[in-house]
């Protein structure tokens, strides 16, 4: 079974955003979509980086979120980050 795991970076970061409670409205259906098919997201690589993401509409007076994570070595996958994303409509 998969687990998803969040990272000591991920959860200051929620913090930053008000906490769990302040933006779980918004991350609920995207830790659905992880423990489903994590591998459906979108991939950002180079030659120094790989990671994946998903992006979230606001839902009232939540913000529209990015949330960066990965999936390790036994398909678990670990949350690396999450902001306000700067570039939604």
């Amino acid at each position: 079974m998969r687990s998803i795991i969040a990272s000591d970076h991920f959860s200051r970061t929620v913090l930053d955003l008000g906490g769990y409670r302040a933006i779980d409205e918004a991350l609920e259906p995207i830790i659905e979509g992880l423990r489903r098919n994590p591998y459906g997201f979108e991939r950002f690589e180079n030659d120094h980086i790989s990671f994946r993401y998903a992006r979230t509409k606001s839902t009232g007076w939540v913000p529209a979120l990015v949330v960066i994570f990965s999936i390790d070595e036994n398909k678990n996958v670990v949350l690396e980050h999450v902001e306000k994303d700067t570039y939604a409509p």
